[in-house]
């Protein structure tokens, strides 16, 4: 008997716990009063993005592009915003990027996310590596052919390039 009370017991108790849970959960749930739905958060203020690839956006000051380029490094992360001139229309799978002086191409690390393919003329940040290299001369031909280009155009280029380029680890689009 004692047994069988316990049993109960301890029915009752855990019954009364998720009675609590659901209650709270729904108090929670309420709806705010319409005067405080009115008034916008600071939150709410600051511009919304969407993030690819590492959703954790650094707390650094986004640099100018101009500065990024001056001292590229394999090693230090940097965080930039400029504006998306072209995206590859293949996949989304690289974009060029411009403050109107300088202009480098984004690739994404570990080739694990991609852009939307009408990201053109939009204004983002991008974290990643910024690095010198020498683009070969078959590759920029495949990225001039991903980027829609015309077969004169992409005939017209020659030889290997010396660039820099990102290795972006996350790229964060306004929403709006």
């Amino acid at each position: 008997m004692n047994r069988s009370f316990s049993l109960h017991k301890a029915l009752v108790t855990g019954f009364a716990a998720a009675l609590l849970s659901i209650a709270f959960v729904a108090c929670a749930k309420q709806e705010a009063p319409k005067e405080a739905q009115q008034t916008p958060s600071a939150q709410e203020t600051k511009p919304q993005y969407k993030a690819y690839g590492d959703s954790v956006q650094s707390t650094s000051a986004p640099l100018a592009l101009s500065e990024a380029v001056k001292a590229p490094s394999k090693e230090k992360l940097v965080r930039v915003t400029a504006k998306v001139t072209e995206v590859c229309q293949k996949k989304g799978c690289w974009m060029m990027l411009t403050d109107g002086n300088n202009t480098i191409r984004v690739t994404f690390k570990d080739y694990g996310f991609f852009m939307p393919k009408d990201l053109a003329g939009k204004t983002i940040i991008a974290e990643g590596l910024v690095t010198e290299e020498v683009l070969k001369e078959a590759d920029a031909r495949h990225y001039a052919e991903d980027a829609g280009k015309s077969k004169e155009e992409i005939e017209k280029i020659k030889g290997d390039q010396k660039t820099v380029t990102m290795v972006a680890q996350s790229v964060f689009v306004p929403m709006n």
